[in-house]
């Protein structure tokens, strides 16, 4: 684990270009361009650092295999040189005072040879050629544009503000040359840059904050990239790319220092104000400036002034130069420049939302020290915006000065978020022994139970802290609902559906009630969504989480119920067992959206429910990428609970490709508990035994804690699983199954509807699966909501009725699951039914099953699963006929594919002919439906 090094032991550098990517339409409109006869050019514009250079040149590459290209150096050193820019490609001396013969010359080296396309001729930053050479260039434009031959083809690259050439403006009124104007980089092609560059997975974490912080700009990204690779900000975690720290703590090797020496001081003053304070209101700037200096800074890109409601804001442009103004800001400077605007905040009267956070910030900056209420209040701040790092540094500040119940509140959850949980837990202890209120005992009791759970494993300390609370305030709605949140955790889920029946107060309240929520209320809701999702109440479930978020988003006080972006990973998985799996996917996205700043534990959960949504979808590569995040960044914020589950996920992937992942050895044991195929399932053993070794988190930072006993609920259900298909690739077919039967079954006891019967169709999958399991499957799905279930007993219906198989039941099966995107299902069960029907001597029918079980798989990212295994050799095509096949369903003619093959049409037909016997078609039309399916 650890940041790739070189030879000599330093991290990579990057020192190359990046990797050209993101641009396809563009080059397809210099190529449109290049093909129109009528086109002379292409004018190509965009802000510095967007890669208008790049995107040149790589197309003049491309080009240079078909046309002949020729370079002009322009830089803005050679500007005043005249004819710097044509002097290399001329025979003799440049002259400017005769510039007739030279035109001619460059006339006829840019002219195209008879029958040859046109030479492509690059000017980049045409802005800086020099006054003849511009008037050279202009009179070989219009020529061009005037001559009979096809003449050359102009790519000239400008800054987006810079003025045109008079003689390109011309012709581009007159529609002889185009304007393609190039912007930055979308979030999802910086994730490919920066995938590409690094080579390794990238966390999708790192790829927002790179985003964010480079604004898409090719350029600044790349220096982004480089300065946070050298100073160990990003580095790897299990071959993951994690951040391992804030981006505004990267000092990049630009060359802005200097641009700052040479400002009038009142404008440096005010750059520095803004490095150390942040966003400033209009007026906050112009006390410090004058309107002309303002908008020279803003004209010079040193700010920007944006419009927030009715405010404006002035802000430093680019957001390294934060930190080489901070660094260069004297300490004294510093403390009188904060003091002041914290002065100029307080007369304003600190209404706003964040004034708090901005006047604590500054305040504690300057001094080391603020009023510890406000310090309280801005942490709440930090907290809404999810930043976890102020809000500790705030929180931690306010505790110096004495004790305070919503401080301690504050930093044990930051603490746990970052895996401290040996310093998070006994700053929850005193805050829970100095709760005065109610209120704040049941906040200090939820948070500190689930520290014990989730961080150390402890469930009997989690449920004894509960137990503690409730002899202090009584049995409580918030008491209530952590009781059943942690019941529903560890396998217990019936026990927890019976806490929230049973308590009094502890129904949430009606979704029509849209006033008067609490904390409490928000946490009685998530508990609910729980036991309902894995109760089979999925499609309750997600309704609740939805209703969840929403009134936690609209609550002022959140250091009970912290992120409301909790919920959403819950109601994206909820969405994926009821088959909605757009819905999931969408959600999860949702829920990264609204984490403002990376929070970095729940950062694990949304990594960890995409593996789940792409490996039901059969999308089996990205399925372990995303658990592959997950799992790095688990282990890089301490948590071991996330972390077995992440690995759990990706050894379940591995084996959807028939591999055994590594990671399996790393799995909790699988040793079954007594008792676990017994009605009732086990009795949950205490959490406090000896575990196996605890993940090892990133150098330098703090031990994980031990990892949870691997013999309980806890994580069960998805370790159980992963060795159940370990086991079945190893040869024990047996013991698997009676490791995942004995799983469902006890899940079924415990109130695990979801679970027992995602384990019983795994089971059913995996062969002949005898009536029994189906019938179970069966009766377990009915107990679950939506169609993923309703496709899975129709499965199992459909494999085991009384005559056998029914392959035409399979394949109506199958057709439902391909419509819910569950491309790797809708496969196996179109393979089961090829199988079915060749048992029947239904030949043409089992080839037909078998290639659409092949074209669905091609979906698949190379699964291969015991369902899957005999598909390829029940299609009696040979690799010539397939081919050809292949053509024709995505509509060759007959005589293309001959042209292709160098066949015969008539030898076309034959095979084709064949090929429709074969799959019992009557033609064309059949093909796609079986082949492309």
């Amino acid at each position: 684990m650890g940041t790739p090094v070189t030879g000599d032991g330093r991290p990579p550098s990057f020192s190359g270009p990046l990797p050209f990517t993101g641009r396809d339409a563009e080059l397809e409109r210099l190529r449109g361009g290049l093909r129109r006869s009528g086109c002379r050019g292409v004018v190509i514009t965009g802000e510095g650092g967007v890669g208008k250079s790049r995107l040149a040149v790589e197309f003049a590459d491309e080009a240079a295999a078909h046309h002949r290209t020729v370079r002009l150096p322009v830089s803005e050193a050679a500007s005043h040189v005249p004819l710097a820019a044509f002097a290399p490609h001329l025979t003799g001396p440049a002259d400017p005072d005769e510039l007739g013969p030279h035109f001619q010359e460059l006339r006829r080296l840019l002219a195209a040879p008879a029958g040859r396309p046109r030479t492509l001729l690059l000017v980049d930053d045409v802005h800086h050629l020099d006054g003849s050479s511009l008037t050279l260039l202009s009179a070989l434009a219009t020529d061009a544009s005037t001559a009979p031959a096809p003449g050359f083809f102009l790519v000239a690259t400008l800054p987006q503000d810079a003025d045109w050439p008079e003689a390109l403006r011309s012709l581009w009124h007159q529609d002889a040359v185009e304007h393609l104007r190039v912007g930055p980089f979308d979030r999802a092609t910086t994730a490919r840059l920066l995938a590409g560059t690094l080579g390794a997975p990238v966390a999708a974490p790192v790829v927002r904050a790179l985003w964010e912080a480079g604004r898409g700009n090719a350029l600044w990204t790349r220096e982004i990239l480089r300065a946070a690779v050298r100073e160990g900000t990003l580095r790897t975690v299990d071959d993951v790319w994690c951040l391992t720290g804030p981006l505004d703590d990267t000092l990049l090797d630009a060359p802005a220092e200097g641009r700052f020496r040479g400002l009038p001081e009142d404008r440096r003053t005010l750059l520095r104000l803004l490095a150390l304070c942040g966003p400033l209101g209009l007026d906050d700037a112009l006390a410090r400036v004058t309107p002309a200096a303002l908008a020279a800074l803003e004209e010079e890109q040193f700010v920007t002034v944006t419009e927030d409601g009715r405010r404006s804001r002035v802000q430093l442009a680019h957001p390294w130069h934060a930190l080489l103004l901070r660094r260069g800001t004297p300490r004294l400077l510093a403390r009188a420049l904060l003091l002041e605007q914290a002065g100029r905040l307080r007369e304003y009267g600190a209404r706003r939302r964040g004034d708090a956070l901005s006047l604590a910030r500054w305040e504690l900056d300057a001094t080391g020290t603020a009023d510890p209420d406000l310090l309280v209040r801005a942490a709440g701040h930090a907290l809404d915006d999810g930043d976890v790092d102020t809000m500790c540094r705030l929180a931690r500040a306010a505790l110096v000065q004495g004790p305070h119940v919503v401080a301690g509140l504050l930093l044990g959850e930051g603490l746990g978020q970052r895996g401290e949980f040996t310093e998070s837990i006994p700053v929850l202890e005193r805050a829970l022994a100095e709760a005065r209120t109610p209120g704040e005992v049941e906040s200090a009791a939820a948070a500190l139970s689930q520290h014990h759970l989730y961080g150390l494993g402890d469930a009997d300390a989690a449920f004894g802290v509960l137990g503690r609370a409730a002899d202090r305030i009584g049995t409580r709605p918030a008491l209530t609902a952590c009781r059943a949140t942690l019941l529903s955790a560890v396998g217990r889920n019936d026990e927890a559906a019976a806490v929230l029946a049973l308590g009094e107060g502890a129904d949430p309240k009606p979704d029509g009630d849209d006033g008067g929520w609490t904390q409490a209320d928000v946490l009685l809701l998530q508990a609910h969504l729980r036991v309902r999702l894995a109760g089979g109440r999925v499609e309750e479930a997600a309704r609740t989480g939805r209703h969840a978020y929403a009134v936690q988003c609209g609550l002022a006080d959140r250091w009970t119920a912290y992120y409301p972006a909790r919920s959403l990973y819950l109601v994206a998985a909820a969405l994926l067992e009821s088959g909605r799996l757009d819905e999931a996917e969408r959600t999860a996205l949702e829920g990264q959206e609204a984490m403002r700043d990376a929070v970095p534990a729940l950062t694990v959960w949304f990594a960890w429910v995409r593996g789940r949504i792409a490996l039901e979808r059969g999308l089996v590569t990205d399925a372990l990428s995303h658990f592959r995040e997950a799992r790095a960044l688990a282990r890089l914020c301490g948590q071991p609970f996330a972390e077995q589950r992440a690995v759990a996920g990706l050894v379940l992937a591995a084996a959807q490709r028939g591999c055994i992942a590594p990671e399996a050895e790393a799995l909790a044991p699988a040793r079954v508990p007594e008792g676990l195929t017994a009605a009732r399932g086990p009795q949950p053993e205490p959490l406090t035994t000896a575990a196996p070794a605890a993940p090892t988190r990133t150098p330098g930072t703090q031990p994980s804690p031990p990892a949870p006993s691997p013999h309980t609920p806890l994580r069960q259900t998805d370790t159980l699983r992963a060795h159940g298909w370990v086991l079945l690739l190893r040869g024990a077919d047996g013991p698997a199954r009676e490791l995942m039967l004995g799983a469902a079954r006890a899940a079924l006891g415990r109130g695990e509807a979801t679970v027992a019967t995602a384990l019983l169709h795994d089971v059913l999958r995996w062969g002949p699966p005898g009536g029994a399991v189906a019938d179970e499957l069966v009766s377990a799905a009915a107990l679950v909501q939506g169609a993923l279930a309703e496709v899975r007993a129709a499965h199992a219906a459909a494999a085991s009725s009384v005559d056998g198989p029914d392959p035409a039941a399979l394949e109506a099966v199958a057709e439902r699951m391909g419509a819910l995107g569950l491309h790797l299902y809708a496969a196996e069960a179109f393979a089961e039914a090829a199988g079915a029907w060749r048992r029947q001597g239904r030949a043409a029918s089992a080839a037909r099953a078998a290639a659409r079980a092949l074209a669905l798989r091609g979906r698949c990212q190379e699964a291969a699963t015991p369902a899957l295994a005999g598909a390829a050799a029940a299609v009696p095509l040979s690799a010539r006929e397939r081919d050809i096949a292949l053509m024709a369903a995505r509509g060759r003619t007959s005589r293309e594919i001959a042209e292709t093959y160098v066949l015969s049409v008539r030898t076309v037909e034959n095979h084709l002919g064949r090929i429709y016997r074969k799959l019992g078609i009557t033609g064309r039309a059949d093909l796609a439906a079986v082949l492309l399916a």
